[in-house]
């Protein structure tokens, strides 16, 4: 991109959405990841009829692909995010049944948006939580939910987005959904 270039608009691998213009990027955060990376992301500790979950997420933009998909020029470009709400943050439970909200947080209101968490559970969703954390997929999801108002909005930029877990709706309600199986630390271990 250069200086004279006008306004583009991408999904990023991660389901970020960026609109970039010169001087400038405004970001919708991609799918939501673990707050320490070294660390779990979600941990289950049974108390005999109950469990506590206890977890740890953040929000990122990132910034530095962002800046590396614009070029030489870069380094100079300000990247804002587009997140102009306190993002709300919920551990969700998926069965046949369909969704159950374990436990919800609010987010810091700036990136990278942290939340943390504390809930106690009954052992069934305990159960549930530890084979999810153990990398069985689609049994527990975090989501994050937002508002990023005056958001230019791509159809084919939203559209690879969502196919991320990154969906921008028309009114510019933003929902990134991760599930905790892709933070399996099984690869991760020490032999």
């Amino acid at each position: 991109m250069t200086a004279s270039t006008s306004r583009w608009t991408r999904s990023f691998p991660d389901g970020a959405y960026v609109v970039v213009e010169p001087g400038w990027a405004l970001a919708v955060p991609g799918r939501p990841a673990p707050q320490h990376p070294d660390a779990p992301a979600v941990q289950v500790t049974s108390l005999g009829a109950t469990a506590v979950v206890q977890a740890g997420w953040c929000w990122p933009i990132p910034e530095a692909e962002i800046r590396s998909a614009v070029g030489p020029v870069g380094a100079a470009v300000a990247v804002a995010s587009a997140i102009t709400t306190a993002p709300r943050v919920e551990l969700v439970r998926h069965d046949d049944l369909g969704t159950t909200v374990i436990a919800a947080a609010a987010a810091s209101a700036y990136p990278p948006y942290t939340a943390v968490l504390s809930a106690t559970v009954d052992t069934a969703t305990a159960a549930v939580v530890a084979r999810a954390v153990s990398g069985v997929p689609g049994l527990v999801s975090v989501v994050y939910r937002a508002e990023a108002a005056d958001l230019p909005l791509d159809p084919d930029a939203r559209s690879r987005s969502a196919a991320h877990g990154v969906a921008i709706a028309p009114d510019r309600s933003v929902t990134a959904t991760a599930d905790v199986a892709d933070w399996s630390r099984h690869d991760n271990e020490q032999e």
